[in-house]
């Protein structure tokens, strides 16, 4: 009977194979989580600042407050679905209707006496929609024109959160 023996480097090209194949196929796999949301850091705000400055800016582009909450770890406001036309890249994948919601939430920046009143400010955003032929919504790749529009989103958010931002 002859033993067959495998040696150390076959072992170490074959575990680098599989690793780099596995590797692949999380990256892609998160690579497309990170596509269906968008994130953004905003800043840092006082919670009367977040709250007030995030009702207006949600208010101006009609977006409704369907759930906010707040308790001395996270000031949260959610929006419900807000249905929009397709921008002109999502109609040219098929899409015929969209619509977007969108989370955003404030946390205590520190626990000592001069942080205490500041909160960091970070927003995500989900979108759906509904191809051309079908009634079910899917989650779906953002397409550029929407990240845009959600910079644009973002952007006017940061920005009125900074020209509040006091200091007591």
């Amino acid at each position: 009977m002859r033993v067959r023996r495998i040696y150390p480097f076959t072992v170490c090209v074959m575990m680098l194979f599989v690793s780099l194949h596995l590797c692949g196929c999380a990256s892609s796999r998160s690579e497309d989580e990170v596509a269906a949301r968008y994130t953004a850091n905003l800043g840092t705000a006082t919670l009367y600042d977040f709250s007030l400055k995030t009702r207006q800016i949600l208010d101006r582009y009609q977006f409704q407050v369907v759930r906010y909450e707040s308790t001395t770890d996270l000031t949260h406001f959610e929006t419900g679905w807000k249905p929009r036309f397709p921008f002109s890249d999502e109609i040219e994948r098929g899409i015929e209707e969209a619509r977007t919601r969108i989370f955003i939430q404030a946390s205590p920046r520190g626990r000592s006496a001069g942080a205490s009143d500041l909160s960091v400010v970070r927003m995500e955003a989900e979108n759906q929609v509904r191809l051309r032929g079908s009634q079910e919504w899917h989650h779906a790749p953002m397409s550029k024109m929407l990240r845009e529009y959600l910079r644009e989103f973002s952007d006017d958010l940061a920005t009125e959160l900074r020209t509040g931002l006091r200091r007591f």
